[in-house]
């Protein structure tokens, strides 16, 4: 049976760990807009309303999250993915994997959003951060790698090239082994610093300026776009804590 979270379970984790997922059945999305953020907004009110640990309050933040990624509402989706990993911290270190995962989600929804303002700017940098420190925590380097590349690419898209460099040296670290990845990242890292270094005699040879050294694969993903199912699933594919089916 088809459902939107199982898009998420593509990637492979450290190690499996057992999680409540959310399931919304694929015929869901010949929802409109509307009726999809309705969806979104029932399961958001019965997370806010039950209390205590329930995996079914977590599911219900996670359900309305995809209700709102489906109705492109990604301001919505991001925060409903925010107070999910909000809540599964209040119950201890048996949740941070999960909260971890959520905020990752979160700042993604966040970097669809154009024309951001500065309250989801600083909301997408401290979710990226929070999500780091939980992931190195937890000792899931692979996850820390993904958030910390995420972050790294925010203050690029943001002309932060000197955190973007530096960022993209940590990321090399987490990768650790992995030498395609850990190369890719040092490459990144020391571009931006010869940009830095170099950017009057750059400017002067007509060569790209500092301030166009963005994030050129940005693009935000529209129901219009005739893979767009495949398109958010390979966005939410490297944020899945659980190992895939083999």
């Amino acid at each position: 049976m088809g459902t939107v979270s199982s898009l998420l379970r593509r990637d492979a984790g450290v190690e499996p760990i057992p999680r409540c997922e959310a399931v919304m059945p694929l015929e869901e999305e010949g929802l409109g807009p509307a009726a999809l953020e309705a969806r979104g907004n029932r399961f958001l009110s019965s997370g806010r309303r039950l209390r205590g640990w329930s995996c079914a309050v977590s599911r219900d933040f996670e359900e309305a999250a995809y209700a709102y990624v489906l109705a492109e509402n990604w301001r919505k989706a991001a925060q409903a993915f925010s107070e999910q990993a909000a809540y599964d911290l209040q119950f201890g270190d048996e949740h941070e994997l999960t909260a971890a995962s959520a905020l990752l989600r979160s700042a993604k929804c966040y970097a669809q959003i154009e024309d951001e303002e500065e309250g989801g700017i600083a909301a997408t940098q401290h979710a990226l951060e929070k999500a780091i420190a939980l992931f190195v925590k937890k000792n899931n380097l692979r996850l820390a790698a993904t958030s910390c590349e995420e972050l790294a690419e925010f203050y690029l898209e943001h002309e932060q090239l000197l955190n973007a460099s530096d960022f993209f040296e940590q990321v090399a670290d987490y990768y650790g082994a992995n030498r395609r990845c850990n190369r890719h990242c040092r490459f990144k890292a020391n571009l931006l610093r010869f940009t830095l270094a170099n950017e009057e005699i750059l400017c002067a040879n007509g060569m790209v300026p500092v301030n166009d050294c963005k994030r050129r694969s940005s693009r935000h993903i529209k129901s219009s776009d005739p893979d767009w199912r495949a398109q958010v699933r390979e966005m939410f594919s490297s944020t899945s804590i659980i190992q895939p089916w083999m």
